[in-house]
């Protein structure tokens, strides 16, 4: 099991520097965390298209915090920006992609779609059959590595720089 998880502020987010971690006031994502997910597959809805959603990336779930955390939110997920298993996609803004990412989940997340993605229904599991076509999706996509995309990459820094990633 992965998790969807709906980045609304991607683009803000990426230009702070506040990476490695997601967080909530509700407890979805702890219960999703008890699922044990391997990867958190991020979204979010094109520039002028409503009811489409776009594959923006894919995280490296960890158990522990890899960067200094300063949140307000009680419940938290964490994965490694240092990874090189924490990708973002290029060229997420073709139409065929938007098209095959949205074809892909409209049905399986209907209601996160009639809901515009908020709240809760922005962070849902994703099974095993459609993390599988996702994967087959995106195989051959081109990638950056989450932190070529953050603007000041002195603002993020491991909690242990000579720890080594997992």
């Amino acid at each position: 099991m992965d998790i969807f998880y709906y980045w609304q502020k991607f683009e803000q987010d990426l230009k702070n520097g506040q990476v490695g971690y997601f967080g909530s006031n509700s407890a979805k994502i702890s219960e999703l965390k008890e699922r044990l997910p391997k990867r958190l597959w991020v979204f979010k809805t094109p520039k002028g298209m409503k009811g489409s959603v776009q594959l923006l990336g894919s995280l490296l779930v960890t158990d522990e915090p890899k960067v200094a955390v300063n949140t307000e939110y009680q419940n938290l997920i964490y994965y490694d920006p240092f990874s090189p298993e924490s990708v973002l996609f290029a060229d997420v803004n073709a139409p065929r992609r938007v098209e095959g990412v949205t074809r892909l989940l409209q049905h399986r997340l209907l209601h996160a779609f009639k809901s515009n993605f908020q709240g809760d229904v922005g962070l849902q599991a994703l099974e095993s059959n459609v993390v599988r076509e996702l994967e087959a999706m995106s195989a051959d996509w081109d990638t950056v590595q989450l932190l070529e995309r953050v603007k000041d990459r002195n603002k993020v820094q491991p909690i242990n720089p000579f720890a080594r990633s997992r």
